[in-house]
């Protein structure tokens, strides 16, 4: 198993890099549990999405911030878990403000080779600070 996980994760980066989120949406198994822990009503990308939602994340994030940097520094994959630990520098467009957060993502691949579980982990503080005038 992980062997697929490891293909599946390196695909997953492999299209969020391209930017081509239908094609990233289906890598999701259909009741996937996708989260990024944070108050919605600051940080209006964070919180739990249904598969059918993952590309307003995108959109939402891309559309309020300036990515400069994010990097993947760590793939550790053990079975059907993966963590990705990385670093991520956006300016937020309407305050300036730049968020440099290391983050931590937890994903499980299920037995189909589909990601049943996407769990981002990142400063949560900060980011909502960011975004505050």
């Amino acid at each position: 198993m992980s062997d697929q996980t490891r293909d599946v994760v390196n695909e997953l980066l492999k299209r969020m890099g391209e930017g081509d989120i239908p094609a990233v949406v289906e890598l999701f198994a259909d009741d996937a549990h996708w989260e990024i822990p944070g108050d919605p009503e600051i940080v209006p990308w964070v919180g739990r999405r249904q598969v059918d939602a993952i590309p307003e994340f995108f959109r939402t994030m891309g559309g309020l911030t300036d990515r400069e940097l994010f990097e993947i520094e760590r793939v550790i994959v053990d079975g059907s878990n993966a963590v990705l630990i990385g670093r991520a520098r956006v300016v937020v467009r309407s305050t300036g403000k730049v968020i440099d957060t290391p983050f931590a993502v937890d994903i499980v691949v299920n037995a189909e080779g589909r990601i049943s579980r996407y769990y981002m982990f990142e400063d949560s503080w900060g980011v909502a600070l960011a975004l505050r005038p």
